[in-house]
């Protein structure tokens, strides 16, 4: 319900602001390839939903910045096989997140973007061989993220994006609580590809 209240606001706001004529909206999807940093697995394994809405100013000629509202899966995964005797793990993490970021077109199709993203964390669910874990420290409800990514224009309201995006705290400590220089738990680490049509 969160979820549904939180798209319809920023669509909302997409619609009053797209009559401006330096900004500009529209509504994104695609997915998400992530993993978890620090839990030992290798990744990306886990895929999950990115869905959204968005609104740009351009500044400048060639620079602009964008604001989205997001759903994002996160997580990780571990399929049963003989390499790891057979042991499965599943981690999903549901977020509405928020980026902030500055874009710069380098080319007449291409865009290059970095900046911040805030995530909020509406549910997770943990599971090991099938069964449901919930022994492990908690994550936090929060997570704050660096991106940078690049978009390609495959039309006039149609592009393409591909990002990569990391934790900058952990969203979860290590389950013995240890730490090793800048090293202080579990982070979200995400590459992802999402179609941005302008309306």
């Amino acid at each position: 319900m969160k979820l549904k209240i939180y798209l319809f606001a920023f669509l909302t706001f997409i619609t009053f602001t797209t009559i401006a004529q330096d900004f500009h909206g529209g509504v994104l999807g695609g997915l998400a390839a992530s993993e978890i940093s620090g839990d030992r697995l290798q990744g990306p394994n886990k895929a999950g939903i990115y869905v959204g809405a968005f609104v740009n100013r351009y500044i400048s000629e060639l620079s602009s910045f964008q604001m989205e509202l997001n759903f994002i899966q996160k997580g990780s995964r571990e399929n049963p096989d003989s390499a790891n005797n057979y042991q499965s793990y599943l981690l999903r993490l549901n977020y509405i997140e928020l980026p902030v970021h500055y874009r710069y077109d380098f080319a007449e199709r291409g865009t290059l973007e970095a900046g911040l993203s805030l995530g909020v964390l509406i549910h997770n669910y943990e599971e090991a061989n099938g069964y449901e874990w919930t022994s492990g420290p908690e994550f936090r409800r929060t997570d704050l993220s660096f991106n940078i990514g690049a978009f390609y224009s495959l039309t006039e309201r149609l592009r393409i994006n591909v990002r990569y995006s990391n934790s900058i705290m952990a969203v979860r400590p290590h389950s013995q609580g240890q730490t090793y220089r800048w090293n202080k738990g579990q982070y979200n680490e995400v590459l992802s590809f999402v179609l941005f049509y302008e309306l």
